[in-house]
């Protein structure tokens, strides 16, 4: 069975969201652990891209799974709308995240700063995912509505003589 370009990007954002959400599991846990003896709690931020990573397990599940084995609850709109609004939380979050490990700050733990990095990098990556995918789902729904004039969709200037 071929996969098309469609799905494997769907798995590859789930992939990628696993990872961030191991990443960004392991930075709260090491604000409430005790390498950090200022902070009670871990930064907004970093709550903030464990949301967008669980987040978009779910929007993916929603976007690649409902419609093979659910369509009568899939619309193609709110796939759409999805997509944005997640592709949206991800800049966000990643821009946040990339302030936050940009300034200067106490690491105590040895891998922390590696972490940050690459939670910030993986971030970025799923934000062009999600455009990617924003911008197929918008212009295979504009396409589907009959915005899209081909030439199979025109009317005959020349009628056959």
């Amino acid at each position: 069975m071929a996969l098309g370009f469609i799905p494997i990007v769907h798995i590859v954002a789930a992939v990628f969201s696993i990872i961030e959400l191991g990443l960004t599991a392991y930075l709260v846990s090491t604000y409430s652990g005790w390498y950090y003896y200022d902070y009670d709690y871990s930064p907004p931020r970093i709550n903030f891209m464990v949301f967008n990573s669980v987040w978009s397990l779910l929007v993916l599940l929603y976007v690649g799974v409902v419609p093979l084995y659910l369509t009568s609850f899939f619309h193609r709109l709110a796939a759409l709308a999805l997509n944005a609004i997640t592709t949206i939380f991800w800049f966000a979050g990643a821009i946040a995240l990339a302030v936050l490990v940009g300034a200067p700050y106490h690491c105590y733990a040895a891998s922390c700063g590696s972490t940050a990095d690459a939670a910030v990098a993986f971030g970025f990556f799923l934000w062009i995912l999600f455009a990617a995918l924003t911008v197929i789902d918008a212009l295979d729904s504009l396409r589907g509505r009959g915005h899209n004039v081909g030439p199979a969709n025109k009317p005959d200037a020349y009628p056959t003589a």
